[in-house]
């Protein structure tokens, strides 16, 4: 019996490594430097359907990661950020994946983005219009209406992680870019208006 445990514990590894070598090569195109238990968590978390319990953030910060993450990434006729719960995504991976001082520095990131539209619109990020959050979010690109480079620096790892946390999602590996299990052979000076997509690498 043990003999079996030991082989249904190697097949679902060989499973896995396609996952995580995915994972990795995204997370080396976005900057991001991953140890092998980060690899590990973040392949389980895209295997398993998250739940709605957060690990890090508040539940006002767990939903306003979203909003912003949906800005990033939006819904057109493929799933958005949201849909790809891309925020609960974020929010494992600054729980299990970062340092404390990180941690501590998203927190900072999305009080700062409150802080300045209470100045500026005289309420908070959420309670902003469509109009209004993008305007905020393009202030902290440009550091206007009060933003810091600190800001901008902040902004730019949401949306590193944003873009991880999607195109490593089962909406975005198989909806928003093109997949196949098995590629075929291969073709050299194909047309790119052929394929219309990039290819997904898990």
């Amino acid at each position: 019996m043990p003999h079996n445990n030991n082989l249904a514990q190697a097949i679902a590894a060989e499973h896995e490594h396609p996952r995580r070598t995915a994972i990795k090569q995204i997370a080396g195109l976005l900057g991001l430097a991953l140890s092998a238990h980060s690899l590990d968590v973040l392949a389980a978390s895209n295997t398993n359907s998250r739940k709605l319990t957060t690990k890090l953030l508040s539940a006002e910060e767990l939903q306003m990661t979203g909003e912003i993450a949906e800005l990033i990434i939006p819904a057109t006729d493929t799933p958005g950020a949201l849909a790809a719960d891309v925020h609960s995504f974020i929010d494992q991976f600054l729980a299990e994946c970062v340092s404390k001082y990180e941690q501590e520095e998203f927190k900072n990131g999305l009080k700062r983005i409150n802080t300045v539209a209470e100045d500026n619109f005289h309420k908070t990020f959420l309670a902003c219009t469509h109009k209004q959050q993008v305007q905020l979010l393009t202030a902290v690109e440009k550091k206007e209406m009060g933003f810091t480079q600190d800001d901008k620096d902040f902004f730019r790892h949401l949306k590193s992680y944003t873009l991880f946390g999607y195109y490593t999602s089962e909406a975005g590996a198989s909806q928003e870019l093109a997949f196949l299990p098995v590629p075929g052979g291969y073709q050299g000076n194909f047309p790119f208006a052929k394929i219309g997509k990039a290819w997904s690498l898990n």
